[in-house]
Order: structure tokens, then C-alpha cells, then sequence
């Protein structure tokens, strides 16, 4: 085992970032594969988000291969151009099939044109069908991801079962920089049962790209991703945690106000910073902001900071998702019981 190398398992090899570097250097090709700009709808908009700042950035860190996975939109290629070295077409595809899944489910599609992009969203909208949905991908020859296996949206019922089946649709799964690690190793556990390969990425709204990634052989992107769907990537990763939900956050809440201090209203009521209770709160007081004074509005900053800082909604979360990981490492244990 490299010295640099901190775990091994039949489907993922997970590097220190010294071991990243190292790889890098060598020859092998990073991309940073789920990424968000400005033109996500719950992405505060800034400079640091812009489309270009971002692919600049990328590359200045040495990833090969550099996409945007917004929400249902592919605007910041129309932006910057869809044809930049490096820069691979891409999105992120929400679908709720509620037959198959039950509860909504997020995929990145990547090298795609405007044409598979429209059959693509009219799938998920229309027919909402995963099964078809990921039919289409195949026929289409088009590399896809699992993102966030064990996610859901607010409100939904988790379906472990369900997961744990149409993760046979997948060619990959993901490492995601913004779940806890326990979640993160239930998502290997799973893709170590289907025979999958794995990705890391960041799934920054923040700006904050390539802190994890994905590093494997291939001229082109095409190949890249057919050396990480068999099993032959790297990934340079990054889990949850304290420290980072409080930095992240302390983003996020500053981006919020403008250079007066006030509150950008239509941005708070979209804003996810990674913890429900918090989220909740901003939105809330965003509701009421136009009536505020610029000392109240001011004072509301400090308050929010303050509350962001202490840890406690942070924690609150972190524990929500240990809870999570919990209840679904029972699950998944007693589907390999009885298969």
C-alpha cells in the first residue's frame, strides 16, 4: 500500500492529499465532478460562483477536466461557452419517480448537448421513471453518477431499500465533501455491494471547488470516467464536520447581506447551509426583512453570526446525520443478511 494511501477497498482508493498531489504530478487527471455556479437556485450569487472564476480556478489547481453541475440548468456553459479546454458539459438532473424511488433523487449527467438535455429534463418532469430515465443515459452512451446516495429532500421519507435497488442503474456512485463521513462510508458499503465505482466531489455552492475530487487515467473525459466506473480511480476526498459546516456557513451568511449589512431576501429564502435549523431561521427572518431598519437589519446579522458560530445549530445537524447513518447501516446490514 502507498504510504500516502489511507484506505483500500474492492471499489475506491481514498489518498491523503500529499498522495493527490503526488498522483497529479505523475500524470493523472483530477476533476472536481459535482460543482455548482451562480446559476444554481440555491447558490448565493458572487464573484466567487461566477462560471469562469470557477473554471479558472479549477484549472490553476490542476484539474484536467472541469464541470458545472447545476441545478437543472445549463446556463453557465451558454455564460463562458461550452467548448473551453478541459470544460465538459454537465448537470444535475433532479428526479422523483414515485413508483420506483419514492422520494427524490439527484444525478449527474456529464458530455451532454442541449438536445439530450431537454429529452433528459422531460423525462424527469414528464414520465418520471428513474428506470427511463437511466435508459436513456445508456442508449445515449452519456456518463452518469449516483450523487448522494442516501439523500433526500426535506419532508421526504428515506427509502434504503429502494436506494440499495436502483443503485444497479449506476455505473458510479458518489463521495460527497458535504455529507458526514459515516454517511460517506455507507455510500461505499453500497457500491462495494453493486460492484460500482465511486467519485468524490465537493457539491460546493460556495465556490469552494476541487477541495475533494477524483483522480484516474484517460486522455479524455470518456475515458476518465470508464477508468472510474471500473474501479480504477483514486479519490482525493473531504467528509463533514464541524469546523467545515461552521466555515461554510460563516460563507454563506456573509454572502447574504450586501455591502450595507442588509439582508438579500430572495437569496435567504433559497439558502442551504447545510443544517435545516439554521437554514429555517434565515428564511424566516427574510420573510420580514423589507420592514427592517438598517439597524435592525444589522443587529439580525450579528445575531445569525453569532448563533452560526456557537456550533449549536451545527451540531444539532451533525447529530440528525449520525442518526441517519445509524439507521441506515441497520438497513443496509440486514439486506445483505438477506440476500
Amino acid at each position: 500500500m502507498n504510504k500516502h494511501q489511507i484506505e483500500q477497498t474492492s471499489v475506491s482508493r481514498i489518498l491523503t492529499s500529499e498522495g493527490a498531489a503526488e498522483l497529479l504530478a505523475s500524470g493523472w487527471r483530477g476533476a472536481d465532478l459535482h460543482v455548482h455556479t451562480l446559476h444554481s437556485y440555491d447558490v448565493i450569487p458572487t464573484k466567487l460562483v461566477d462560471p469562469l472564476a470557477l473554471y479558472e480556478r479549477a484549472r490553476q489547481l490542476g484539474m484536467a477536466h472541469v464541470v458545472f453541475t447545476d441545478h437543472d440548468t445549463m446556463a453557465a456553459y451558454d455564460e463562458i461557452g461550452w467548448t473551453r479546454e478541459g470544460l465538459v458539459p454537465a448537470v444535475e438532473v433532479k428526479i422523483l419517480d414515485p413508483r420506483r424511488v419514492g422520494h427524490t433523487v439527484h444525478i449527474n449527467v456529464y458530455e451532454l448537448d442541449r438536445r439530450q438535455f431537454r429529452e433528459i429534463r422531460a423525462i424527469a418532469r414528464a414520465a418520471q421513471d428513474i428506470e427511463m430515465l437511466a435508459g436513456y443515459l445508456r442508449s445515449e452512451r452519456l456518463p452518469f453518477i449516483f450523487n448522494h446516495p442516501f439523500w433526500h429532500e426535506p419532508g421526504e421519507n428515506l427509502s434504503v431499500r429502494a436506494v440499495v435497488e436502483i443503485a444497479e442503474l449506476f455505473p458510479v456512485l458518489e463521495y460527497n465533501m458535504g455529507r458526514i463521513g459515516r454517511l460517506n462510508a455507507q455510500a461505499l458499503r453500497l457500491a462495494d455491494m453493486k460492484a460500482k465505482g465511486v467519485a468524490a466531489g465537493t457539491d460546493s455552492h460556495i465556490g469552494d471547488i476541487a477541495r475533494a475530487f477524483t483522480l484516474a487515467r484517460g486522455a479524455t473525459f470518456r475515458e476518465f470516467f470508464a477508468e472510474v466506473a471500473s474501479r480504477q480511480a483514486y479519490l482525493s476526498p473531504a467528509d463533514l464536520n464541524l469546523p467545515r459546516l461552521k466555515e461554510e456557513t460563516a460563507v454563506r451568511i456573509r454572502n447574504l447581506f450586501d455591502k450595507r449589512g442588509w439582508l438579500r431576501a430572495k437569496e435567504a429564502l433559497t439558502i442551504d447551509t447545510g443544517n435545516a435549523l439554521l437554514d429555517g431561521i434565515v428564511r424566516r427572518v427574510a420573510r420580514g426583512s423589507t420592514r427592517r431598519s438598517g439597524l435592525a437589519r444589522w443587529i439580525l446579522r450579528k445575531t445569525i453570526e453569532t448563533l452560526s458560530s456557537s456550533g449549536i445549530p451545527g451540531s444539532f445537524y451533525l447529530r440528525s446525520q449520525r442518526v441517519m447513518a445509524e439507521r441506515i447501516g441497520r438497513l443496509m446490514e440486514s439486506l445483505e443478511t438477506a440476500g
